[in-house]
């Protein structure tokens, strides 16, 4: 027994020690610190978008405000931050078509149209002149749209979503800055009232006079005479017999004592002839062989007429005193050197004012000079298709006048259509409807 415990000491003593295991080095990162970093990266990757979102908001809020403000005046910011584009835009086309021809109205607004798209090519449709557009009317060859100029607030839009939650609204923030210059407000056109019964015709010889009964309008010569009445101020005619008309129709009078101008053929040249009481006075040359008279007006003191010259495209006017001479009357400024009388025109001469009527497209623009052709008014746009369409001969491009009021006035093919009708009682400058 005593061996046996002998033998197990024996082997316990000469067991080999056992070695310690040896430690292991510290890392070097903590993985503490690995998620400390990981978060923090996390955090800005979340915060600075938005945050450069909102930096870009209150710099895209100001260019919109500026650029509406600039483009259609103190109304322009509020219609672009509520989104109603619809309204901006009609504004925006009043403003570019009753600019003159040769002016960029929106230049102004270039840069901040560029600062809101970061489009180069709109920014250069806002530095185009306003007849480039094909808006404007009278262009064959446009070189631009209307539609170029589609800034809308979609880029403030998307950063304000961007940068929530730093912004929540963009609203508060479109205000335009100090030194922008708003434009002023565009003025709508006349809208045109509605006017019946007369049809499509041209005459050199259209003369309206106010009698007791109301309105005679006689309208051609011969043959082709016609002869209407309107007991309603014009706003509708019926046709009527010559014998209302025997005392000025077929000639265009000027006056109250029987004196009155007549256009005769003489071979393919044409003469106007002044007429007195007792017969012819005098006659001069007014469009020689291969021209073409387009229109006449005439009051009591001349009568102008437009002539095309043969092989040409661009009328001249020219004005005949009585008993006298005719002569070149200097052409209307039509906003650039290179436009002239290349349109649809028609005349009317009220108190020795002459009144010039152009359509040019579908719109209808107004000049008038009151000294013999000296100075003429800048084109102003009458009537604007665009916002009141009318097709063909129903919109309002003759001129009659009646007294001392001129009518701008359609005409339809058929009895139970309607034309537009404008009136003017200040010899043409400007032009209402309804």
């Amino acid at each position: 027994m005593r061996t046996s415990l002998d033998r197990v000491r024996r082997n316990r003593t000469s067991a080999p020690p056992v070695e310690r295991a040896p430690e292991l080095p510290l890392p070097p990162v903590r993985l503490r610190f690995v998620l400390l970093l990981g978060l923090c990266a996390g955090a800005v990757a979340w915060l600075y978008p938005r945050l450069d979102a909102a930096w870009k908001v209150h710099t895209l809020a100001t260019a919109v405000a500026d650029y509406g403000a600039c483009m259609v005046g103190p109304t322009g910011p509020a219609l672009l931050r509520d989104h109603e584009l619809a309204e901006f835009r009609v504004l925006a086309r009043r403003r570019l078509v009753t600019a003159p021809a040769a002016d960029a109205p929106f230049d102004r607004c270039a840069p901040f149209a560029r600062a809101i798209t970061n489009d180069p090519a709109v920014e250069a449709a806002h530095r185009a002149p306003a007849f480039a557009f094909s808006e404007y009317g009278g262009n064959p060859r446009p070189t631009h749209a209307f539609a170029e100029l589609a800034v809308t607030p979609e880029p403030l839009m998307q950063q304000a979503r961007r940068a929530w939650p730093f912004v929540r609204s963009y609203a508060a923030l479109v205000k335009p800055s100090l030194g922008v210059k708003e434009a002023a407000h565009p003025v709508a056109p006349a809208v045109p009232a509605l006017g019946r019964g007369l049809t499509p015709a041209r005459a050199y010889y259209r003369i309206a006079r106010v009698t007791a009964d109301g309105i005679v309008f006689a309208r051609g010569a011969g043959a082709n005479l016609e002869v209407w009445k309107s007991s309603d101020g014009g706003a509708s005619f019926k046709p009527a017999l010559p014998a209302l008309a025997r005392d000025f129709a077929e000639r265009c009078p000027t006056g109250g004592d029987g004196r009155s101008f007549v256009l005769r053929g003489a071979g393919d040249a044409t003469s106007v002839v002044s007429v007195g009481p007792n017969g012819d006075v005098s006659a001069a040359a007014l469009a020689r062989s291969g021209e073409n008279v387009l229109a006449v007006a005439c009051d009591e003191r001349a009568l102008v007429a437009a002539v095309r010259p043969e092989h040409a495209l661009r009328a001249v006017l020219e004005q005949c005193s009585f008993a006298g001479p005719c002569a070149p009357l200097a052409q209307p400024n039509l906003g650039r050197a290179d436009l002239g009388l290349d349109y649809p025109l028609d005349l009317a001469r009220v108190a020795g004012t002459t009144v010039v009527a152009l359509k040019m497209g579908n719109i209808v623009r107004v000049t008038s000079s009151r000294d013999n052709g000296a100075t003429w008014t800048p084109l102003s746009v009458a009537f604007d298709g665009g916002e009141q369409p009318l097709p063909g001969t129903r919109m309002p491009t003759e001129l009659l006048t009646v007294g001392r009021r001129v009518f701008l006035h359609g005409s339809a093919s058929r009895p139970n259509e309607t034309y537009g009708l404008l009136y003017s009682d200040d010899q043409g400058a400007s032009f209402r409807g309804r």
